[in-house]
């Protein structure tokens, strides 16, 4: 399974360096930043330390090196002054489609290279799969 999973990474993992390296970006902040989208609403600090696993402490720096870049608003929350919302601004929406078009391409690129009965059986496996996934 882990070969597989390096085989369908190969092609897209130099292009989603090279934008990390652009944007001057860990890959902690990477995950944030997909947390963020995929949130429907501004989420705490507290709400994205649980789940990515992470202290408090550390998410918050986090927040504050996407904050120092642009990538993400906080504001206070309007019932609780002492939390904190957080949400994606537009250069963050930004660079991660640049980030997942990347990484499409590199799974382009490898599905390319597969039997059409391969590809069939990876169209068949992959409708099986949950159209969206909800926050």
């Amino acid at each position: 399974m882990l070969d597989l999973w390096r085989q369908i990474l190969a092609g897209s993992t130099r292009d989603l360096y090279r934008l990390l390296a652009e944007a001057d970006l860990s890959m902690t902040q990477l995950k944030m930043l997909h947390i963020l989208m995929e949130c429907e609403k501004e989420s705490s600090v507290k709400e994205l330390a649980e789940e990515l696993s992470m202290s408090l402490p550390n998410a918050s720096r986090t927040i504050d090196g996407l904050l120092q870049r642009g990538l993400v608003e906080r504001r206070e929350d309007e019932h609780d002054r002492r939390v904190k919302r957080v949400g994606p601004t537009p250069a963050a929406r930004e660079l991660i489609d640049r980030v997942d078009t990347a990484r499409l391409h590199g799974l382009a690129a490898w599905a390319a290279d597969l039997s059409p009965v391969q590809r069939s059986t990876l169209l068949d496996a992959l409708s099986l799969l949950p159209k969206e996934r909800r926050r």
